[in-house]
């Protein structure tokens, strides 16, 4: 019996960002109210018609949310000014209405908001309840005035998640169901305002990244052996007994992956990568990044001898790793045998960093000419736990990163106008260069604060 994997979507997630009142300055700022389908008398230019990522952000500033006790603020961090403002324009504006903007109802979810470009951003709203419709697609100026409706779903449909745009359509994956089963599409929907249509199916696909006119696709499925039975614990088994057994289950389990392009056009496929690997195994980790995709073997209790790359035209390359001794130390005495590498997540200044999770979490940059393997050990508290600073944007010199994150009590105002107090992350942010991140110098300027607390 063939089991799939369902779809995955991993580009960014929009922030998380939290309170009210502005003074940071958000460049174009537009006027408020909100517009129907094919009523925007604006669309937003881009260059070319290659395919662009939709994220929190630009090199100028991150998009984000604020959650309020009985509604959420739409928000922005400003790397200028290094401060955060509502996305409203009005002055005096408590954004606790409709008239507001910044302003999204309380019962109401936002699950995405991004940058399209330059000039606008996009968001997915979810109704109180499936009787008002499904998710609602809006694109704003970027300041977050002038908000117009794109596209609502169906009853049985559902969306959360955006993936790219080009010069004329917004795509994104929606989810349909139905008494046969449910089924994922890509669509896209005219930036200018229209019907939006289905593109092709993406029911097994995680996307990684884009390429020209194509989505960077990955794909798993694993071949179950017949009559393959789950294993009987015997009663009173040790714990590496039963460790072992699982082991032994799982390794029968022989799984197929796939990376390849998939144009969005025509729908035709170029496979960049294939392996296989034991289930509940992925065998690597990756990342697409500047039209290529980097890997590395990701194995227990074993470090990655190589870091790897493809490129859109099926090029190669790898580079041997030098790997410092203190990690070389960290896997010799992990007796608990789960050290690994646990992810890739950003090529910056020819240096790809990647995540080890082990006796403690350390956050490592492969030089990809050299393959020498650098910590950086700028770290931070998270309720008590240390665990490397988390990269939540870029400038064109700098990196967002958050610095601290503690549980403290908020005073919130209920819908009577009483006081309430609830416990809350709160987060610090600051911006660092990457000169000084990579030398693990702490040289950070603080984001000054109205709104946020905490960046998901």
């Amino acid at each position: 019996m063939k089991k799939i994997v369902a779809l995955f979507l991993s580009l960014l997630a929009a922030a998380g960002l939290t309170a009210c009142n502005s003074t940071a300055q958000l460049p174009g700022s537009g006027t408020s109210g909100t517009a129907a389908v094919g009523q925007a008398d604006q669309t937003p230019q881009t260059t070319g018609n290659v395919l662009r990522a939709l994220k929190a952000g630009t090199d100028s500033g991150r998009y984000g949310t604020s959650y309020q006790i009985d509604h959420t603020i739409l928000c922005y961090i400003d790397y200028a000014s290094a401060s955060d403002t509502a996305l409203c324009a009005q002055p005096s504006c408590n954004h606790d209405s409709e008239s507001c903007t910044a302003y999204i109802p309380k019962g109401q979810i936002l699950s995405s908001l991004y940058a399209v470009d330059n000039q606008f951003a996009a968001f997915v709203v979810s109704p109180n309840s499936p009787d008002e419709g499904g998710p609602v697609l809006y694109l704003a100026d970027k300041g977050g005035g002038n908000r117009r409706t794109l596209f609502q779903a169906s009853s049985g449909q559902d969306f959360w998640e955006l993936i790219c745009v080009d010069d004329q359509y917004l795509y994104f994956s929606l989810s349909t169901t139905q008494e046969e089963g449910q089924t994922i599409d890509l669509y896209r929907v005219p930036l200018a305002g229209g019907e939006a249509e289905a593109v092709f199916p993406l029911s097994d696909s995680q996307i990684l990244g884009l390429s020209g006119r194509n989505l960077v696709c990955y794909s798993y499925q694993y071949e179950e052996p017949e009559n393959r039975q789950e294993p009987q614990i015997p009663e009173g088994a040790a714990q590496e007994e039963i460790d072992q057994m699982m082991m032994e289950y799982k390794d029968a389990f022989v799984g197929t992956h796939r990376v390849f392009l998939h144009s969005i056009d025509d729908g035709t496929e170029q496979e960049l990568e294939s392996w296989t690997s034991t289930m509940g195994n992925e065998g690597r980790v990756q990342y697409w990044q500047d039209d290529r995709l980097y890997w590395l073997d990701c194995n227990w209790n074993k470090l990655p001898q190589a870091i790897h790359w493809t490129d859109e035209n099926r090029q190669t390359g790898e580079v041997a790793l030098t790997w410092p001794d203190q990690a070389l130390q960290d896997i010799q005495n992990n007796k608990e045998g789960d050290f690994r590498v646990e992810r890739l997540e950003l090529v910056l200044e020819n240096r790809a960093m990647l995540t080890v999770r082990g006796p403690e979490t350390r956050r490592y940059a492969v030089d990809l000419e050299t393959g020498s393997v650098t910590e950086i050990p700028l770290r931070y508290q998270s309720n008590g736990k240390e665990i490397p600073v988390a990269i939540l944007g870029q400038s064109s010199d700098s990196l967002l990163v958050e610095i601290e994150v503690q549980m403290k009590d908020v005073t919130y105002i209920q819908d009577d106008g009483t006081p309430t107090m609830n416990g809350a992350a709160i987060g610090r942010y600051a911006l660092i260069p990457f000169a000084d991140f990579f030398a693990g110098k702490p040289n950070y300027r603080e984001i000054t604060t109205q709104y946020i607390q905490t960046i998901w």
